[in-house]
């Protein structure tokens, strides 16, 4: 997977030292040149000392198109929008940005730019957890007859902006809950699955992989 990081501050640290760096191709984009350095003497990726508001970096340093996720990571909630709208203009299947306001959250989600994690401590291990399923669906445990999946949908994806009542779904299937980066809820058969939206099933089919990714 190649991923594009925008900031270079403690979470993007921590998730570095968590990915697995011989499957994953990284770029951080980082304005601060000790924290560059840093970056660049501990880990195997490219890192780019520019400010994230500067567009050359999407139009010249960067292949956009050969990207499969974006992580805007940095303090900033101005910023981490702005590299999120470019991404959507990429139309890059993984959007995700750190924000700190309540309303830059829905924001985000009402133009559909990605997903918007406000949470009190943004942690790796989130983020990696939405990495992790965006392919395919991440096993979470067995429980007798039935797996436990974690599925990320992107706008690629075979069921995007369909309700549940229209997809397909095995028998002894049951999505438990979707969380849009905000909130959890407990869907029924008109909750949409939208971009962007992490969901739980529970089921017995191994095949689960085809029902919603196609």
């Amino acid at each position: 997977m190649k991923i594009l990081i925008i900031g270079g501050g403690v979470v993007t640290k921590e998730l570095l030292r968590i990915l697995n760096l011989k499957k994953n191709q990284a770029v951080i984009v980082e304005k601060d040149p000790n924290k560059c350095a840093d970056i660049g003497s501990k880990y195997d990726v490219i890192v780019i000392n520019k400010d994230a508001t500067d567009i050359s970096i999407y139009t010249s340093d960067i292949s956009m198109p050969d990207l499969d996720a974006v992580l805007a990571l940095t303090d900033r909630d101005e910023v981490n929008v702005f590299a999120l709208t470019i991404a959507k203009l990429y139309n890059i299947p993984l959007r995700l940005a750190r924000v700190k306001d309540p309303k830059i959250a829905e924001l985000i989600i009402q133009l559909g730019l990605g997903i918007p994690i406000s949470v009190p401590a943004v942690t790796a291990d989130l983020v990696k957890g939405y990495l992790e399923s965006i392919r395919e669906p991440q096993m979470l445990g067995v429980f007798g007859d039935y797996k436990l999946f974690r599925i990320t949908i992107t706008e690629t994806d075979k069921v995007v902006g369909k309700s549940l009542k229209e997809v397909d779904l095995p028998p002894d299937t049951y999505v438990l809950f979707i969380f849009d980066g905000i909130n959890v809820k407990i869907p029924d058969k008109d909750s949409k699955l939208l971009s962007g939206n992490q969901v739980m099933v529970l089921t017995k089919s191994d095949d689960i992989i085809k029902v919603f990714k196609g």
